[in-house]
């Protein structure tokens, strides 16, 4: 009897421990399991430079659905090629896997990135090339596939020739010459414009040309630059290959300081005009971009070596000056003066003289 007394309080626990929890005696839609997978990458972009392309996107930040990426583990990059003579260009694309790119390890080489880059150096000539990227996190969860980037890959043309830079007015002005022939110096086709690429000494330089759309003149003018800084310059030229744009080679790197060391043009037209409030100095307003003002120089008859007559420069192209004595010759001169660190300073202008008196 004891024993079937505490099978039976055992029994009834168990069924009291069972029936408390919740949905028990009732039937429900089972829950759907979702994979976890990073989002699209939707900027992929291939530009080809040289005997390479070079791919570049941004890292993902997200999951699929809208989640944040925390354990994002590396990158595929997918490629398909087709002969360009032979093979079929509209036929479905056949993608292989071309390289795996563990996300930590990149991020301890390039610790800064906030988009990852890879070189294509397996090409060749004559070949249509086709892009994809996908990424995938701890569980192996595959990204959708990314958007595709399609190069015909043809032999790009020689460097640029002879490039050079000036400062000129806050401003790097670069020019070069053309291209004499492509690469394995075949007479020059397809030549359409050409690439600028920038950095400071301490930087490298960015995947992308400095200029948004292609030049198509052998000069440009960056007015961009921030002064007292050193830049260093590549020109590149680029050739038209099917529906692709193929960058050639950098020409010499070109290294330039931005730091002012070029005085304003001297003023011109300097004259004087004695008023009874005193001697009235005028002159031809300077045309610099980068005046700041003018400094005006005097000295009296027998009076030794000219002395500046303004404490403050002056804004604009006159001064009056009250402190002349009557029936005394005065000689003037004026500067103009830049809005640069060094504050360069012109030669003086053409020497006036005059006797006050009125």
């Amino acid at each position: 009897m004891r024993v079937a007394t505490l099978c039976s309080i055992f029994f009834c626990t168990i069924t009291v421990c069972f029936s408390s929890l919740p949905g028990c005696g009732k039937k429900g839609n089972p829950i759907a399991l979702t994979t976890v997978m990073p989002e699209k990458i939707k900027d992929l972009f291939a530009r080809p430079q040289g005997r390479v392309v070079i791919l570049s996107w941004g890292i993902p930040k997200k999951n699929v659905d809208d989640s944040p990426l925390r354990d994002l583990k590396g990158f595929k990059i997918l490629r398909s090629e087709v002969d360009l003579e032979e093979g079929c260009l509209e036929c479905p694309k056949r993608f292989s896997l071309l390289y795996d790119i563990d996300y930590k390890t990149y991020l301890m080489n390039n610790p800064l990135a906030t988009t990852i880059s890879f070189t294509d150096k397996e090409l060749t000539l004559k070949k249509v090339y086709t892009y994809r990227v996908v990424s995938y996190n701890n569980d192996n969860h595959l990204s959708p596939e990314s958007n595709t980037q399609e190069i015909y890959w043809s032999l790009p043309t020689l460097p640029p020739q002879k490039a050079r830079a000036e400062l000129k007015e806050k401003s790097v002005v670069l020019s070069w010459e053309e291209p004499p022939s492509l690469e394995d110096e075949s007479p020059l086709e397809g030549l359409v414009g050409y690439t600028v690429y920038r950095r400071l000494f301490n930087e490298t330089y960015p995947p992308t040309p400095l200029n948004k759309e292609l030049i198509t003149t052998r000069a440009c003018r960056d007015s961009s630059i921030e002064m007292d800084k050193d830049y260093l310059y590549l020109v590149r030229a680029v050739r038209q290959s099917g529906k692709t744009l193929i960058e050639s080679e950098a020409g010499e790197e070109i290294a330039i300081n931005t730091t002012d060391r070029v005085p304003p043009e001297s003023p011109t037209g300097l004259i004087a005009i004695p008023t009874k409030t005193g001697m009235m100095l005028r002159w031809n307003e300077s045309k610099e971009s980068d005046l700041k003002g003018y400094n005006l120089y005097r000295k009296a008859e027998g009076g030794g070596e000219l002395r500046r007559l303004n404490a403050s420069l002056l804004p604009r192209a006159f001064y009056l000056d009250s402190s002349v004595e009557d029936k005394m010759f005065y000689t003037y001169t004026v500067t103009a003066v830049d809005d640069s660190t060094r504050v360069n300073e012109s030669n003086p202008s053409e020497e006036v003289t005059m006797r006050f008196r009125y």
